[in-house]
Parts: structure tokens; C-alpha cells; sequence
């Protein structure tokens, strides 16, 4: 679940236009990987979101100027933490207020809006009437109808604010992201990998689902680590199992064995026991003779 929104960053039409201009510009030029799902380790599809292009993270730093902008159109997805492995799946996005969550002022401005919004769109429909007639004129004044009775319903709740709860939400709306989850070396601990997840910019459309606007989403890549298995934990734990000499899949899990280290105090005992024979071939003198 996530909040309802995050504060975004304001600018000026002219500094927001230079801004766009310049990591358009750039991420038109800058040279763009093509995802091998045969060496990548990539997992899922990420058709029906916006644009995604993968730039090599050497390139990354060409976009430092534009790390902060809260650009509405280009998304750099995870910038100074290269992929290492990817994972796109949907996500249903949704907030939730919940009745503690509002004020009573609050209640009071959401309620006055949405009917307020109502009694527009009830009375454009009203105005279209005149020059219906037949099934759609029929069709129309069922949906006046409705309006009507939904502006009474939240009347009713306006006038008696104190014996309802309320809550807001996007849920069902059922919006669904196309959200990325990826692995990357952590930069301060050179053996540990971090996991990091990002929901993915969907293009704009309109009421019939055209886009209206095309999104852009630049995911950055470890060349070198995409092209590898990842561990699902920290490198430690690979190195750790890579020390055992057999291995066996055993349904959805691996087995593993390997001949017991020999306790460090039994090996000094053992080698001590091994020295005076040593000496004794060292000291014989017909060795040298």
C-alpha cells in the first residue's frame, strides 16, 4: 500500500521546459543496451508500461546533473545502483485514508466538492436531454436519477458529519504498475548485495486508452554482474555453500555435504605425533654420507 502522494518538486514553465530539454536530449543520444534474456539474469515481461531503455552503468554519470529532478516524463529508475539482476512483475498501487486519518474539516472539503461535482455533471446531462430521445433519452434520465440520489446520500452524511466514519482510497481503481524489483552490489560493503524496488512511469492515455503522452523509464545495468546467477542472499552465504564438494537438487531445495574440517586442535596433535619421525630421518647420518 502505498501513501497518497508524495510532494512533488515545483518549478517555473521555463525551468522545468530546460530541464526536460536536457535529459531528453541526452537520453536520445546516450547508447542504449538490448536485454539478452539468454545471458541476463532477468526475470518477467514489461509490456504495457512505458518506455524502458537499459544504459550501461559507466554511462551513469553523464545524468548527474538531472539526479534530482522530478521530471514527469523520464524516470531514472535506479540511479548509482546498477542492476545486477532484474525482476519486473504488476503491482496493484493503492492509498488508503482511514477515518482517523482525517480531520473533520477535511470531511467536510471532500464532501462539499464531490457533491458540488455531481450537481455540474447532473445538470450538463439535464441540458443534453433536450435533444435525446428514445433509448438514450431513457438512459440518460436513470443516470440524473442516480446523481440525484447520490447527492442526497452524502447530504445526508454532511449534515450528521459525526455519526460517520469515512475513509478515502484509490483502491479500486485497480491501478497497476509495472514495478521493478533488482539486486545490486552494495557500494560501502564490496561482497554484500541490496535489494532495491521501483514502480515503473505508465504512459498517459485518455478515456479511450490512447497515449497522450509517452513515458520513459532508464533502468542503469552492471554489465559485468548482470551477466551472472545472483545468490538470494548475502555473497557470504555463496561462499559458504561454493565449499562444499557435493551437491544435489532434492525437489525445491539443494543438499549438500562435504568431509567435516578436522578440529584445529586434533590437526596440531596430529602433526606434533609426525615430527620426531621427521627428526629422525633428518638425523641419520647415512642419508648424507
Amino acid at each position: 500500500m502505498e501513501k497518497e502522494s508524495r510532494k512533488r518538486k515545483s518549478y517555473t514553465p521555463e525551468e522545468y521546459a530546460i530541464k526536460l530539454r536536457g535529459l531528453t536530449l541526452l537520453m536520445n543520444v546516450v547508447d542504449k543496451l538490448h536485454a539478452d534474456r539468454n545471458d541476463w539474469d532477468i526475470e518477467g515481461d514489461w509490456n504495457g508500461t512505458g518506455v524502458i531503455y537499459f544504459v550501461d552503468s559507466r554511462n551513469q554519470s553523464l545524468f548527474a546533473d538531472y539526479v534530482d529532478f522530478d521530471c514527469r516524463s523520464i524516470k531514472l529508475v535506479n540511479y548509482n545502483r546498477p542492476a545486477a539482476r532484474l525482476t519486473f512483475f504488476k503491482k496493484h498501487r493503492y492509498w488508503v485514508l482511514k477515518n482517523d486519518d482525517l480531520t473533520r474539516e477535511d470531511k467536510l472539503t471532500r464532501i462539499n466538492a464531490y457533491i458540488n461535482e455531481l450537481i455540474v455533471k447532473r445538470e450538463i446531462l439535464i441540458d443534453k436531454t433536450d435533444n435525446l430521445s428514445g433509448m438514450a433519452l431513457s438512459d440518460a434520465k436513470g443516470h440524473i436519477g442516480r446523481m440525484q440520489e447520490e447527492v442526497h446520500n452524502w447530504e445526508q452524511v454532511l449534515n450528521n458529519l459525526d455519526g460517520y466514519d469515512m475513509a478515502v482510497s484509490n483502491y479500486q481503481r485497480d491501478y497497476q504498475y509495472l514495478t521493478l524489483n533488482y539486486k545490486y552490489r552494495a557500494q560501502d560493503q564490496e561482497q554484500e548485495y541490496k535489494n532495491g524496488q521501483e514502480h515503473l512511469l505508465n504512459p498517459q492515455r485518455d478515456g479511450r486508452g490512447v497515449i497522450t503522452q509517452q513515458r520513459y523509464n532508464i533502468i542503469f545495468i552492471d554489465v559485468y554482474e548482470i551477466n551472472r546467477e545472483h545468490p538470494h542472499q548475502h555473497k557470504e552465504i555463496e561462499n559458504f555453500l561454493n565449499n562444499f564438494t557435493l551437491t544435489s537438487q532434492t525437489g525445491k531445495q539443494q543438499l549438500y555435504a562435504r568431509v567435516k574440517p578436522k578440529d584445529e586442535l586434533v590437526a596440531f596433535e596430529e602433526s606434533a605425533q609426525a615430527q620426531p619421525e621427521l627428526e629422525k630421518v633428518v638425523r641419520n647420518p647415512t642419508l648424507f654420507d
